[in-house]
């Protein structure tokens, strides 16, 4: 299992990034300032298990290993926007669909109804060149599927020293050879799916027979290559009840990898029009939350990480065109790969889309939008997604309309950053 670390050797790893920023911030908005910066930073990694792999301190894989470039780079979005005022999205990490196609044909797909292709080479260059102008520290390859194309593995090469990359993938095709080039492209994080410990019922849910081996053999494959591994699953609401999610846990924990990601069920995609009963409820929500947060003090326990304790009210909330975008096939980038909307074409307009996420997305939510708005996006949609701009410009006026006399979650009150 991973080996586990606590705050001081994170900090030392970490200490010429927070000391060359923390001045930084104490130059610019003096005592008042740079003590709201450690609390920024203390609040963080306080509820979270610190990890150590390839030398480098993890907090969890949203956020660039450190010490690292993209890490330094990571921390100052964070501080311009959430300190210094500066700015106001802290765009950390996007998702990039780098191609539709995949061999699988799973249940809670969140690109069926999207168009099919792969984006251009060229295109996923320029995309990235945008995204680092934004301040952008993360780069993750989704799809589809994304390791059926293998030219990305350039890009990762070209960029690595600057961005931290990930790839969600079901593991499909990532034999030895592959994971090995992976690795000395530059990737560091690798996601791969895995819902289940029996074999049967997980082809079941991929729709295909052998998905549950090309699982199992990526992640070995990704452990050998000293990839940071990690499983990506989405949890149902007959795994809670039955509590088979702790004989999962356990099976995972046999497995070794470096983190586990709890995913609940959300209405996008082929599950976009599906019935409630679906989708997890607040009890169901919770309990994710607590094994995350008994994972952080048994060390028994493989890491453990869900986005119901991240978008938690208590933490940073959704972090739809807040911390987090999605960009399809086409270049339309979207506030969340989750949130069917599109706010332009990054490609085309990227100023025009950079102004859409500020004006829409400036305020933190302490819901997840796509669950608490989905009826009213599937009034919206013709079947085909994402939803066009035009189509959902009242939409997200009557959204930050309705939003603004809410509070904003914990994380960014207790830094002193207030949103009107």
């Amino acid at each position: 299992m991973a080996k586990s670390i606590n705050k001081l050797k994170l900090c030392w790893y970490g200490k010429s990034i927070f000391l060359k920023e923390y001045f930084r911030v104490l130059k610019n908005k003096g005592v008042g300032g740079a003590n709201r910066f450690v609390k920024m930073i203390y609040n963080a990694i306080k509820n979270e298990r610190l990890i150590e792999h390839d030398k480098k301190a993890i907090v969890h894989f949203l956020i660039p290993p450190i010490p690292s470039q993209s890490f330094a780079r990571h921390l100052r979005t964070y501080t311009d926007s959430l300190i210094l005022k500066q700015k106001i999205q802290h765009l950390g990490d996007v998702l990039i669909s780098t191609t539709r196609e995949c061999p699988y044909n799973c249940w809670y797909c969140s690109v069926k109804n999207t168009p099919h292709g792969e984006m251009k080479i060229e295109d996923i260059k320029k995309t990235i060149h945008t995204l680092k102008e934004w301040g952008t520290s993360t780069i993750g390859f989704t799809g589809g599927e994304p390791l059926l194309r293998t030219d990305t593995d350039e890009i990762i090469r070209q960029y690595s020293d600057e961005l931290t990359f990930i790839i969600f993938t079901s593991g499909y095709g990532l034999n030895p050879a592959r994971a090995k080039k992976l690795k000395e492209c530059g990737l560091f994080y690798i996601a791969i799916s895995l819902d289940s410990y029996d074999k049967a019922e997980y082809d079941k849910t991929r729709g295909v027979k052998g998905a549950y081996e090309h699982s199992i053999e990526a992640i070995k494959n990704a452990k050998q290559a000293g990839l940071y591994t990690i499983i990506q699953s989405v949890i149902t609401r007959s795994m809670l009840a039955n509590k088979r999610i702790l004989k999962f846990i356990n099976f995972v924990k046999e497995l070794d990898v470096e983190e586990l990601l709890l995913l609940a069920p959300l209405g996008t995609g082929r599950i976009f029009d599906c019935d409630n009963e679906v989708f997890l409820r607040k009890n169901e929500h919770d309990q994710l939350k607590v094994l995350h947060d008994e994972a952080v003090k048994n060390m028994e326990l493989p890491k453990i990480y869900s986005f119901a304790d991240m978008e938690d009210h208590t933490k940073l909330g959704c972090g739809a065109g807040i911390y987090h975008s999605y960009i399809d096939i086409n270049g339309d980038l979207w506030p969340c790969n989750y949130l069917p909307i599109s706010l332009g074409n990054i490609l085309k307009e990227p100023d025009t889309v950079y102004k859409r996420l500020k004006r829409y997305f400036k305020k933190p939510c302490s819901h997840c939008i796509l669950m608490k708005e989905r009826m009213n996006l599937q009034k919206l949609s013709n079947g085909k997604l994402p939803i066009p701009f035009e189509k959902a410009k009242r939409f997200l006026e009557e959204h930050i309309e309705s939003i603004r006399n809410e509070d904003i979650p914990d994380f960014y009150t207790s830094v002193g950053r207030y949103y009107d």
